[in-house]
This record gives structure tokens, C-alpha cells and sequence, in this order.
């Protein structure tokens, strides 16, 4: 299972830059570019993609318990979503290949249990719903434009080291990405 893990850590800094990039690329493309706080380059891995405190925010206490569910399910969809667009972009943009099988299992096994613990959904509810994030950002990163897009993401990460929300955004949207 070890070996399985490894697949998903990045290979070098370059490595690093595509998947923070198509972190943040899926990000802009889900209109949730509120949820971003920055990018550090180099922070450890857990720490170089930074959400901001809208991200997990559960509002007011009085809110219904429906409300709160469907909260923690929208934010489960783009958490899987965004962990997909880094190994997505990593592998389809920067080496040219598809997504490995066992690489897939590993990031569904890790969004089944998140699914569990934040939502109570079962493990067919949950892999909907890593399916349906997988083929949106699938074709997110097979569309012709994005190859640019996220080439001179990476590059400008790699150039800057540490993005505010701001830069990152702004940078996405002079290239295309509103």
C-alpha cells in the first residue's frame, strides 16, 4: 500500500507546479475561487495549496441540519474535484499519459472515508460522486485550451514560489479563466 501512495506524491518541484496548477485551475473552473487563501511552492506538500476560511465555514449554529448536510457533500465534491485536478494535471499535461488504476483507488478509498465521516454516505454514494468529479475533471483537462493554461500556471508558480488567492486568480483570468 505504501508503494500505492507514493504514486500520488510528487516526483520533483516541476511535478509539484503542474499539480498545484491544476489545483487551482479546477478551483476557477467550479466558480469557488472564494475558497482559495494561496499557494506555497515551498511549503510541504500538505500545506502548499491553502484553502481559505470559507472552505469548511459552517455558518450560522441555526442553520437546519439539511442545510449543514449539503454543505459538507458540496465541499466533499470540491475537494474531491480539486485532489483530482492535481493528479489529473500531472499526468495528462505535464507527462503525457493517463491516470494510473491504483491512483484512482487511492484517491477514491481517501474520499469514501472523508464521505463517511462528513456525510454518512455510503461507499456506492460516494463513489457517484467521486465518479462525477472524476469525468468532470477528466474533461477539464483534455480540452485543448487548458494545455496552455496550465503550462504557464506551473511556470509562473515555479517563477513566484508563493501566490495570495489574488495573484492565482487574476493569473487565471488573463489567461482565459473566468
Amino acid at each position: 500500500m505504501s508503494n500505492d501512495k507514493s504514486r500520488l506524491c510528487y516526483a520533483d518541484e516541476r511535478d509539484k507546479t503542474y499539480g498545484l496548477g491544476g489545483m487551482a485551475i479546477t478551483l476557477v473552473v467550479l466558480d469557488s475561487e472564494d475558497c482559495l487563501g494561496g499557494i506555497d511552492l515551498d511549503a510541504e506538500p500538505a500545506d502548499s495549496f491553502v484553502m481559505s476560511n470559507l472552505f469548511g465555514f459552517r455558518g450560522n449554529p441555526r442553520m437546519s441540519a439539511k442545510i449543514l448536510w449539503s454543505e459538507s457533500v458540496k465541499e466533499l465534491r470540491l475537494l474531491a474535484s480539486v485532489a483530482l485536478g492535481n493528479v489529473v494535471c500531472r499526468r495528462y499535461i505535464l507527462q503525457h499519459k493517463g491516470v494510473e488504476r491504483a491512483e484512482l483507488d487511492e484517491l477514491r478509498q481517501a474520499i469514501r472515508c472523508d464521505a463517511d465521516e462528513q456525510c454518512a454516505l455510503d461507499n456506492d454514494e460516494a463513489d457517484r460522486l467521486f465518479n462525477s468529479c472524476l469525468e468532470h475533471v477528466d474533461r477539464l483537462f483534455r480540452h485543448p485550451g487548458i494545455a496552455d493554461i496550465a503550462n504557464s500556471m506551473a511556470e509562473f508558480i515555479g517563477r513566484r514560489r508563493s501566490l495570495s488567492a489574488m495573484e492565482a486568480i487574476e493569473f487565471l483570468a488573463q489567461h482565459g479563466l473566468r
